[in-house]
C-alpha cells in the first residue's frame, strides 16, 4: 500500500464534507499517516467518533489530540505501539479500538490497563508476556471487570491466556468479551 497523509488542508476539507456522494463508512481509512495539524484541525468533526483504520504509525501528538476529543477512536491499521504512544492512547474516551497491534510491551500493557474509561479492544494481539497478562488482569482504577477488554484468546499465548482467564473466573458477575 502506498503511503498517503492526511494533511491539514485534507482534513479541513473533509470537515465541510465528512460523508461525500460515495457514502463512504470511513472515509479517512484510506490514509497511512496522519500530520500532527491535521489531527488537531480533526478535533473540530462534529461527530464523537473517528475511524482512522488505515494509519500505520501515529505521532503521539496526534493520539493525544484524538484522544482527547473522541470518545470513540478506532486505529486498526496501526501494527505496533510504542509506550509513548500507549500512554497517549489510554486517555481515549469510552472506546479505543486497535486491533491491528499484535504485541505489546509490559509498559505499553500498563498504561492502556489504566484507559480511562471502559474499552480497549486488542483482538490482534499474538504475543503478550505473563507479566502483561497479569497487569490487564488486575482491576485498576479504571477498568473494574473484563467487561473493558477484549482479547482473541485463541491468538494469544497459551500461558497469557491461561492468566487472563483464570482471573475473569475471580471476578464474579462480568462476562468476559472474548473473541474467538
Amino acid at each position: 500500500m502506498a503511503e498517503k497523509r492526511l494533511t491539514k488542508e485534507i482534513a479541513e476539507e473533509f470537515l465541510e464534507d465528512p460523508f461525500p456522494d460515495d457514502e463512504s463508512v470511513e472515509p479517512l481509512s484510506e490514509f497511512t499517516e496522519l500530520d500532527d495539524d491535521a489531527a488537531e484541525m480533526l478535533t473540530k468533526h462534529e461527530e464523537d467518533e473517528i475511524s482512522l483504520n488505515g494509519l500505520t504509525s501515529l505521532s503521539d501528538a496526534a493520539a493525544e489530540s484524538l484522544c482527547k476529543r473522541f470518545s470513540y477512536v478506532e486505529l486498526n491499521g496501526l501494527t505496533s505501539l510504542s509506550d509513548a504512544l500507549a500512554e497517549s492512547l489510554s486517555t481515549a474516551g469510552n472506546q479505543l479500538i486497535i486491533n491491528g497491534v499484535t504485541s505489546l510491551s509490559d509498559a505499553a500493557a500498563e498504561s492502556l490497563s489504566r484507559h480511562v474509561d471502559q474499552f480497549v479492544s486488542l483482538d490482534g494481539l499474538a504475543s503478550l508476556s505473563d507479566e502483561a497478562a497479569e497487569i490487564f488482569s488486575k482491576p485498576s482504577r479504571t477498568m473494574q471487570d473484563f467487561d473493558g477488554l477484549s482479547f482473541n484468546l485463541h491468538r494469544l499465548p497459551e500461558s497469557a491466556a491461561k492468566i487472563l482467564y483464570k482471573h475473569w473466573e475471580n471476578w464474579k458477575g462480568s462476562e468476559p468479551f472474548w473473541r474467538g
